[in-house]
């Protein structure tokens, strides 16, 4: 279980303007840039969920030794955590 590293994620373009930099009369590209906000943000949120549950199946694992054999694991987990803030499409 130490071995265990997250699969790096299908990246979206996140080139394009947030939405408070759009125009609010193109619904369109409005509804884009939300999109492309939310997205990433879920993205996070669950790259966040996906750690924290291999953290919990190398506790169950390790045993005793999981505090030095986790250590990446909790380290991962904390960033992610820091992250993965949900804030909505709102700026």
């Amino acid at each position: 279980m130490a071995s265990w590293e997250y699969p790096a994620h299908k990246e979206f373009p996140m080139d394009g303007p947030k939405p408070s930099e759009v125009d609010p009369r193109d619904m369109e590209a409005q509804m884009e840039a939300r999109e492309r906000q939310l997205r990433e943000q879920w993205i996070k949120a669950m790259e966040a969920r996906l750690i924290g549950n291999a953290l919990s199946k190398c506790y169950k694992t390790e045993g005793v030794n999981h505090f030095q054999n986790c250590k990446h694991l909790v380290d991962l987990y904390l960033q992610a955590v820091k992250e993965a803030k949900f804030k909505g499409w709102r700026d």
